[in-house]
């Protein structure tokens, strides 16, 4: 039996490197790369907590699933365009949801039209920049293709996927329609 000195495992026989100490590794190296993402994602010092709160008076209800904010116990600063996707961690790409809904639109780019609660709706002007590239109709990536896209779905029938399908499908027309779609 052999004992390695660095992570105290026991093994049938002697390992050069040690699995133990491999995973060990792996696990300070996934563990230090999560902690870089959250200082990236983090908002504070980048948007003060009055800009939010001017923000928020804008909607008089969490715009994915309509509940009061009384109601609706931690209010979340959810990025439109996710910054894992290349979104910019500013104010014009944060909408507030409710911390249930934030958790199910997890990274999709989502923007939720603030009057109609549930309802998708095109990208603002200033984030049509951040979409992503339209994905060829027999591609694996794009599981709706744009006929496909039902702009009647709402949550909570929708998946965020579907959602998602159809904010992108919304902002290209949008784009298309646009006298400066030449310039995006």
């Amino acid at each position: 039996m052999y004992r390695c000195p660095f992570c105290l495992q026991d093994f049938l026989l002697r390992l050069d490197p040690c699995p133990g100490c491999v995973e060990r590794e792996s696990e300070k190296r996934r563990a230090r790369k999560a902690k870089e993402r959250r200082t990236a994602y983090d908002p504070v010092g980048q948007i003060d907590e009055w800009q939010f709160w001017d923000l928020l008076r804008l909607y008089p209800c969490c715009p994915c699933c309509g509940k009061a904010w009384a109601r609706v116990g931690t209010i979340a600063r959810d990025h439109i365009v996710p910054v894992s996707r290349g979104g910019p961690n500013a104010l014009a790409n944060i909408q507030p949801l409710c911390q249930a809904c934030n958790l199910w639109k997890s990274d999709h780019t989502i923007y939720f039209d603030r009057h109609f609660p549930g309802r998708a709706a095109a990208l603002p002007a200033h984030l049509q920049p951040f979409l992503p590239p339209a994905a060829p109709l027999d591609s694996q990536l794009s599981l709706l293709a744009p006929t496909e896209v039902d702009p009647t779905l709402t949550y909570p029938r929708a998946s965020a996927r579907q959602m998602e399908a159809i904010t992108l499908h919304l902002s290209r027309l949008d784009a298309e329609r646009s006298p400066n779609a030449e310039n995006l």
